[in-house]
């Protein structure tokens, strides 16, 4: 019988040492909104990178070339 009891203040001791307060709670949660909002900043960065080197990558086409192939414009074929 005296086991028992003492088992069970042992798992008292331990379950209250091991609770979460409310000030856990919110600095969890602080936490994970700091690591989204860096994830999303990143993920901007990445994606303005990424139309950036679109942009260079772009292809120059010379007039004269263009003009030989039938593209003279990209335009609209209103007349």
């Amino acid at each position: 019988m005296t086991q028992v009891q003492e088992r069970f203040e042992v798992l008292k001791k331990r379950k209250d040492t091991g609770g979460f307060t409310e000030q856990d709670f919110d600095e969890r949660i602080l936490r994970q909104q700091q690591e989204e909002e860096e994830r999303k900043r990143q993920r901007r960065e990445r994606k303005k990178e990424k139309k950036e080197k679109a942009a260079e990558e772009e292809i120059e086409v010379d007039p004269d070339v263009a003009a030989m192939m039938g593209f003279g414009g990209f335009g609209s074929s209103k007349k």
